[in-house]
């Protein structure tokens, strides 16, 4: 994979005014948000190096069933703590917590339900009562314990085909309980399943608890190892989700730092280091690049990004955050003080365009340089990201021609003028 160059010229995009999404990508099916309890990605990155507290170098994990996916290097929890990092994830919103939730059109669940999507959940760790409210259907443990067993709430109006998967894998979870990596193996296994069996637009959030415990409770060996033991799980959710075209996003609530045999993340020991605050994110599915996005950015970038790549064109109430640049095409949205027309060009070729109106919006355009026409004059422009012109109150941004000649007029007759009077002196 090539690091993410912002100028990099890639060939023109076909793309349509006022359409509704890119012109010949489909959007995902679906979307799955798996987050890896206490993982770090220093502890996965190649591009980073691990150190214990006291600076000793620690090992890596390499999960090879996770690749050709967009990765962001730094990325990272505003507090390295399970619920209020997962708050910032379902929100966009990096001083969430669990009340802020609970408030209307405030998460990833509302937009989407408002999208027609289902809303379900795995939660080995980090649920709460407000997240648990916005759910369709979700499994969750009530004691955050590898002995306990699943609980599953519903909603009256949940699909019964969705009902009777997590029915199955409820009962199921008395297979897997027996360590860390089968604790994690059985959140994957059924978010594999659902993947592959539902039909309809869904949501699946799914928290897997055991590189966490284990870091906290058995240290580093066990944690790294339980690190590992994540890729095999994951690359059958990889491959269904490639497989039924639905959108993967992987990430942590925080990351986990070690002194001595110990493992923490939000005490006051753990909570300043790196190793703590940088988690992964990698992405893969439908409308996904494959890059690798340098710079610095926040957990509450998840959730614009989610959105995003799923089409769903959604303010939520709270969010801070942005939509990450990793994405194979962005919109451009124009807005004239007054009716005219817009062409968008890239290396001379016209790629679209359209007139008689004051607000257009250009969508399908991949990233790279391009030329805007606009009342007879030219600008030029850098699409990276999803980008507003807001021409309404500086004008076009250009000068027109016509102004131009009546300017160079004035400036002629005003020189004539002052010639004439200092000759009658």
């Amino acid at each position: 994979m090539l690091p993410l160059i912002i100028f990099l010229l890639i060939s023109p995009a076909i793309c349509a005014s006022n359409s509704v999404s890119p012109v010949g990508e489909a959007l995902p099916r679906g979307a799955v948000l798996l987050i890896v309890d206490g993982l770090g990605s220093s502890y996965i990155y190649p591009e980073h190096t691990p150190y214990s507290i006291d600076g000793r170098v620690l090992d890596h994990a390499v999960l090879f069933n996770i690749s050709d996916c967009a990765r962001v290097l730094d990325i990272r929890a505003s507090i390295p703590s399970t619920v209020p990092a997962h708050s910032t994830i379902f929100t966009g919103c990096s001083t969430a917590d669990e009340i802020m939730v609970g408030m209307d059109n405030a998460t990833i669940f509302d937009a989407a339900r408002r999208s027609g999507y289902i809303c379900i959940a795995i939660m080995q760790r980090g649920d709460f009562m407000s997240m648990l409210l916005k759910q369709d259907g979700v499994l969750y443990f009530e004691n955050n314990s590898l002995s306990g067993d699943p609980t599953m709430g519903a909603r009256a109006g949940l699909p019964e085909d969705v009902r009777e998967i997590m029915e199955e894998w409820m009962h199921a979870y008395r297979f897997y309980s027996s360590s860390y990596p089968r604790y994690n193996r059985w959140g994957l296994d059924a978010a594999t399943d659902i993947v592959r069996r539902l039909d309809r637009p869904f949501l699946l959030t799914v928290n897997i608890g055991g590189i966490d415990s284990a870091g906290h409770y058995r240290g580093f060996d066990e944690y790294i190892r339980a690190v590992r033991a994540l890729d095999v799980g994951l690359g059958e959710l990889v491959r269904a989700c490639r497989e039924r075209g639905v959108l993967l996003i992987v990430t942590a609530d925080h990351g986990m730092s070690f002194t001595g045999s110990r493992g923490g993340h939000a005490g006051e020991n753990y909570s300043n280091h790196l190793e703590s605050l940088r988690i992964p994110l990698m992405a893969i599915g439908p409308g996904v690049d494959d890059v690798i996005l340098g710079g610095k950015w926040s957990q509450a970038d998840i959730a614009p990004t989610l959105l995003a790549l799923l089409g769903i064109e959604d303010c939520l109430a709270i969010s801070d955050g942005r939509s990450l640049p990793i994405r194979r095409t962005y919109s451009l949205r124009v807005e004239l003080p007054r009716p005219g027309g817009v062409e968008v060009r890239r290396n001379g070729s016209v790629v679209a365009g359209d007139s008689g109106s004051t607000s257009y919006i250009f969508r399908g355009l991949e990233r790279g340089v391009y030329d805007l026409y606009l009342a007879g004059g030219l600008r030029s422009i850098v699409i990276c990201n999803d980008t507003t012109l807001d021409l309404r109150q500086t004008g076009s941004g250009v000068i027109p021609r016509w102004l131009l000649g009546a300017l160079l007029i004035l400036v002629i007759n005003a020189c004539g003028v002052f010639v004439i009077v200092r000759l009658l002196r």
